[in-house]
């Protein structure tokens, strides 16, 4: 037995019915079955579902962030104070103080040094920033030991 006002294809339907989401609406999203009877011709494309607000073209070079070419204050005294160190692990024979301040050394002259490159300036610090990291674990290292 059927029930005449009963319609099979409302309780089994394959698209989701959409048209009233208030979640879709907040986000500006045209639901995809809600699409006007003008855009389903042969002739037009079917509309994009989401178009996002805020979006910002990452390959723009513009917009990327700049690499910082100058030393402040607080990094020039820690530039002196590591050249000191320095010295002084050299007059010591201290092997772990000495690779302890270069790594700082190095770490703090990465705009420095980056800038002599050129266009290979990011290339350039992001390899000075690896070595310096490495060279202090190797200090850690070495002062256990």
């Amino acid at each position: 037995m059927k029930n005449k006002h009963s319609n099979d294809d409302e309780l089994y339907s394959v698209e989701p019915d959409d048209k009233e989401d208030s979640y879709a609406k907040e986000l500006s999203i045209k639901p995809t079955s809600a699409v006007d009877e003008q855009t389903k011709s042969a002739d037009m494309p079917r509309p994009k579902t989401f178009h996002s607000k805020n979006f910002t073209d990452v390959t723009d070079e513009k917009k990327s962030s700049p690499i910082k070419t100058k030393i402040s204050h607080a990094e020039a005294s820690g530039v002196i104070i590591s050249a000191v160190m320095l010295i002084y692990s050299l007059a010591e024979s201290d092997k772990p103080l000495f690779f302890l301040s270069t790594a700082l050394l190095t770490f703090l002259l990465r705009p420095l040094i980056g800038a002599l490159f050129g266009k290979h300036n990011r290339a350039v610090q992001n390899a000075l920033h690896s070595f310096s990291v490495v060279l202090f674990i190797g200090a850690l290292i070495m002062l256990f030991l």
